[in-house]
């Protein structure tokens, strides 16, 4: 199934990534049977198998983090579109991802955690997160008799 990305409505955030091939219907998530694709326009094509991905949740994205691919060079790997409906989805084990920064010239970096925005980011997670293991899962309720 096919998620479109949130494609931010301020023209200042929306031309720049025009630019990159980021539009409506190029900036996009398919969740198939075995893998994750998540493509944002040139910026961003990478696929992911379900047996390496943990639950997917909301994630909070500040303005001020920007948009387009993004990391914190210590895990977390995003192809940012919009600051609404951020998802982020934790790795089981880390991946290194490449990220392009000028045609073939890029950056090799660690993955961690995967970021992107959706427009019903909802819908995503609850079709996404059906029998898929928690990371980093403690006890949610200890009761002591």
């Amino acid at each position: 199934m096919r998620y479109y990305m949130a494609i931010d409505s301020n023209p200042l955030a929306s031309l720049p990534l025009a630019l990159f091939g980021v539009g409506s219907e190029s900036a996009y998530v398919d969740l198939l049977q075995d893998k994750l694709i998540v493509r944002a326009g040139n910026l961003f094509n990478e696929t992911f198998s379900l047996s390496e991905l943990g639950q997917g949740e909301r994630f909070s994205w500040p303005w001020f983090y920007g948009l387009g691919v993004r990391t914190d060079f210590q895990g977390l790997v995003g192809a940012v579109t919009s600051t609404q409906g951020v998802v982020a989805i934790p790795l089981l084990q880390e991946k290194t991802l490449f990220i392009p920064l000028l045609g073939p010239l890029g950056l090799q970096v660690l993955c961690k955690k995967l970021v992107f925005s959706l427009k019903d980011p909802d819908t995503f997670l609850a079709n996404f997160n059906q029998g898929r293991p928690e990371v980093n899962a403690g006890p949610k309720n200890l009761v002591i008799e």
